[in-house]
């Protein structure tokens, strides 16, 4: 069996999270632009889960909030918000938004100026958004199944990688198993299913092996049918309590049917395409290395029952701190990585700096430090060095993200976007001196390492759109590179002439990025509207999301319309969009064909 947990484990290993941050917002009234924090979520007719369902949005989508006064409905305990989306009026719950110009109710100790700063916010963040949400074991905090949790099922999941619960309880094992935690009175949560088949296998490694039919206790065998554990955990559950009788087992009957539960994970989940078996053939995910898990992968990793051995149980156990670490097991699974040492900041041991963390955000320290060590790896990089660097038209240096808190898919770079989340905003010059805050236009305060504002001309709009090399199609303008960013088309021409604003009318800084529905006033007074083809949602990406929403149109469910239904013409540059455009899109998120985008 640990032959077998080492070989997936080796397949499938962990490179970086992609991350949803929910939160609630303070009152204030009067429209804003909002941005949606998690996947797949719902805007509905009324504010009610029972309530039709206009569209999905997903993370990084911009949405005009009609009034930040939260309405009370059922469904979202945090009340929702009437907001207007690509034309679509409805309901959010309001957990999923972020208002502009507003902060989260805690900064978690940002910016991260040293390795400790970064461990302990970074523990914060864990403990109040996860743990302290219903999401309180490895499991859960990748797959968010509790009823308990405030976030709508499949929602605000801590990675996209389906195969790291399973790595990030192997690795917590080893210090448990070498530090004799193991005979300490664990506790366990084990999710169950509606409609749960037989078995389920790995393509490559098949059906785990093992369990037990004997009964040897009773009352514990008593225990376990009250609970509602069907002889599929029992075999399992006995073996472990056979060896370990202190241990206790608690159910959480998730009340969601099992193959619905894969089809919606499998949205949000990745594998690593090492592992050729495990790819779904219509692979739809966007990151470079991973792919979309096909049905057989999806339902071995969500399944609790292929993890209930000593090996891997632990991404059911209570993560909360407890009297029986030491920081000997933190140091346990910190050995052969940089951390085993002292930082080169703030000259304390790593080790010390978790148990310190944990203490501080009732967070398991073990766990911290086995979740650092498969998040950033064993050998200091970008994230845990603090040095320079520069992104999206801004250099950055001396910030630490010890768990890529942050780092969302999306981004260009998800590294270097955790390390801005850790930046809080603040930058510095090339000395390390810090010059103020990004302002909320996205500009850059003028100060020590920075540039005087630029005189004002009057240049043709024809010159300007030459210079960024760009093209007007009537109302349009065209020929975006991907992700370009406001600095990047200002820095081509004289950029203190245009004024960006987004799909709601809201100015665009200069870090932010161009998307389809963002538009461009030149000092001519002349506005155009971007469309970046193939970005049907307007997050300025090309993925799923945007797969979803062409066959949405397609069967009448949404009706794309301006910027974004010229977006769709992939093939059709002028007829109806059609069954070619979309096997268009789907070959560009397969590899196959690019989309032309002038």
């Amino acid at each position: 069996m640990k032959n077998i947990k080492k070989i997936i484990s080796i397949t499938m290993s962990l490179c970086i999270l992609f991350l949803s941050v929910t939160s609630l917002i303070p009152r204030a009234k009067a429209a804003v632009q909002g941005t949606i924090t998690g996947n797949e979520v719902r805007l509905r007719s009324a504010p009610t889960t029972n309530s039709t369902i206009h569209d999905y949005l997903y993370m990084g989508n911009i949405v005009s909030v009609n009034s930040t006064d939260k309405i009370a409905g059922d469904g979202c305990s945090e009340g929702w918000y009437s907001i207007n989306y690509n034309g679509i009026s409805g309901y959010i719950c309001s957990s999923y938004v972020s208002l502009a110009g507003e902060s989260y109710p805690a900064s978690y100790g940002r910016p991260w100026t040293s390795p400790k700063k970064a461990i302990m916010g970074g523990a914060d963040f864990i403990s109040g958004d996860y743990l302290g949400s219903g999401q309180n074991t490895i499991y859960l905090k990748k797959f968010n199944v509790n009823p308990a949790s405030p976030s709508y099922p499949h929602n605000h999941e801590y990675q996209a990688n389906i195969a790291a619960p399973m790595n990030e309880a192997a690795s917590s094992y080893r210090s448990y198993r070498d530090n004799g935690l193991l005979s300490n009175p664990l506790h366990f949560a084990i999710p169950i299913f509606n409609n749960m088949p037989a078995y389920t296998s790995h393509p490559v490694t098949g059906i785990e092996q093992g369990g037990t039919s004997t009964i040897t206790d009773q009352a514990f065998e008593d225990e376990l049918n009250r609970q509602g554990f069907d002889e599929s955990y029992k075999k399992w559950l006995r073996e472990l309590h056979n060896k370990y009788p202190n241990w206790t087992f608690e159910a959480i009957k998730t009340n969601l049917d099992f193959n619905s539960a894969v089809a919606s994970e499998k949205i949000v989940g990745a594998v690593s395409t090492s592992c050729s078996a495990c790819m779904d053939p219509n692979n739809i995910f966007p990151e470079v290395g991973w792919a979309t898990p096909n049905d057989q992968t999806m339902s071995y990793f969500l399944d609790p029952r292929n993890f209930l051995m000593e090996d891997s149980i632990l991404m059911f156990e209570d993560l909360s701190n407890n009297s029986y670490y030491t920081e000997d097991m933190v140091k346990s699974v910190l050995k052969g990585t940089f951390m085993e040492g002292n930082d080169n900041v703030d000259n304390l041991p790593y080790s010390q700096i978790f148990m310190e963390a944990g203490k501080a955000y009732n967070v398991s320290p073990v766990y911290l430090a086995s979740l650092s060590r498969q998040e950033v790896g064993s050998t200091k990089g970008l994230v845990t060095s603090g040095e320079q660097f520069d992104y999206k038209g801004i250099t950055y240096v001396g910030f630490y993200n010890f768990y890529n808190i942050g780092a969302r898919s999306s981004e260009e770079n998800p590294a270097k976007a955790g390390l801005v989340y850790a930046s809080a905003g603040s930058v510095a010059n090339s000395d390390g001196v810090y010059v103020g805050n990004i302002g909320d236009d996205g500009s850059v305060p003028v100060g020590p390492g920075n540039n005087d504002p630029v005189t004002p001309s009057a240049t043709p709009v024809a010159t300007h759109l030459a210079n960024m090399g760009l093209n007007r199609k009537g109302n349009y303008i065209t020929n975006l590179t991907l992700n370009a960013t406001i600095s990047s088309l200002k820095s081509k021409t004289n950029g203190s002439e245009l004024t960006f604003k987004n799909a709601s009318g809201n100015l665009l800084g200069n870090t932010e990025k161009v998307t389809t529905g963002s538009t461009v006033t030149f000092s001519t007074g002349e506005t155009y509207t971007f469309v970046i083809y193939g970005d049907l949602t307007g997050d300025g990406n090309i993925n799923s999301a945007d797969l979803l929403r062409m066959r949405q149109h397609l069967l009448g469910q949404v009706t794309l319309s301006g910027a974004y239904l010229e977006s769709a013409r992939l093939v059709n540059v002028s007829g109806n969009i059609n069954s070619a455009d979309l096997l268009r899109l789907r070959q560009y998120l397969l590899g196959q064909k690019g989309i032309n985008q002038a």
